[in-house]
């Protein structure tokens, strides 16, 4: 079989790693391009090195239906449920590599992730850039959906057992803060926090995570929810890279800054570090997220709309801050 070329650098999934120590998080800026598409992975799915995994999200997902090939990359693998009602945060680097090495990934594999899930197939992504591994996994754009569309193959069944790989962590880069890091910035103008959550989470009209939590969100944080950065017709496929540098900026997002980006637990989160990567951003991860800074009594919230989205509304923004 032949080798492919190589390609061009690339990331995608993150939450964090069981118990984070306080430390000075790093930020994450070298541009990559983390993406493939459809027609290269047709031409390439044979080469020895491209690996294809399906991040499953949900058991049996894989089984039902998968591009013909793929292997399972099981989510709750990669992932640490922690205490009750915090999930999908990283485990210890080793536990994520063992995982990795039995879906066959080696030192020289190009992994090109898939799922149902664009907010776990960007997770996924993460975790491997939190490996150092994100010049060696790639998202593939459109996902399942436009692998179909172009005649790509699908099966079902589950995946045939592989030979373990050899896959080893890079240097891996540790770019998750803590609340107490982003507290005693919020009155620094070079600081960009980018809430990737919904209109009734990011206002409060949700109640804060249906009243177990503080409703809405860090004050001078900008809501750019994860599927602005998406094709509406297909929410695994991103929009033209022009388009994504065009909304970061409209929500503060660019040079010179540093940005943080947050969700509720870190899933949809992963899809705007994504962009900012792609974007060469100064990027940073806060994984605690709402379930964190929300549950917290001693750190202030700010309820109500963004005020850069132009749009109108009855809201009142308002700072609170509960101790």
């Amino acid at each position: 079989m032949k080798k492919s070329p190589i390609l061009a650098s690339a990331v995608c999934a993150v939450v964090f790693a069981a118990p984070l120590a306080p430390q000075e998080p790093r930020l994450q800026s070298m541009p990559v391009d983390p993406l493939v598409e459809v027609e290269w992975l047709v031409s390439h799915i044979g080469d020895e090195d491209v690996v294809v995994v399906e991040a499953e999200r949900r058991p049996g997902e894989f089984a039902e239906e998968h591009i013909a090939g793929a292997r399972p990359l099981r989510f709750q693998d990669i992932t640490w449920e922690g205490e009750e009602g915090w999930i999908v945060e990283f485990p210890e680097v080793n536990e994520i590599v063992e995982a990795l090495r039995a879906a066959g990934i080696k030192r020289d594999s190009k992994v090109v992730i898939y799922g149902t899930s664009m907010t776990a197939t960007a997770r996924t992504w993460v975790t491997f850039d939190f490996l150092g591994l994100g010049d060696r996994a790639f998202l593939l754009n459109g996902g399942i959906a436009d692998w179909k569309a172009a005649g790509g193959p699908v099966e079902s069944g589950e995946a045939p057992p592989v030979e373990s790989g050899d896959v080893v962590a890079n240097s891996p880069v540790d770019f998750r803060v803590l609340a107490d890091w982003v507290h005693e910035r919020l009155d620094d103008a070079s600081v960009v926090l980018l809430d990737a959550r919904p209109d009734d989470e990011y206002t409060g009209a949700d109640g804060g995570l249906g009243g177990t939590a503080n409703p809405g969100h860090i004050p001078g944080a900008a809501q750019l929810y994860w599927e602005e950065l998406m094709d509406p017709a297909n929410n695994t496929r991103f929009l033209p890279r022009d388009r994504i540098t065009r909304i970061l900026e409209r929500h503060g997002a660019g040079e010179g800054r540093t940005h943080v980006t947050y969700c509720m637990i870190g899933m949809r989160a992963s899809v705007v570090y994504m962009a900012a990567r792609m974007n060469g951003l100064d990027i940073l991860f806060y994984d605690g997220s709402w379930r964190d800074w929300g549950t917290r009594d001693d750190l202030p919230v700010e309820i109500g709309p963004d005020p850069r989205d132009g749009r109108n509304n009855d809201w009142r923004r308002e700072s609170l801050i509960r101790r």
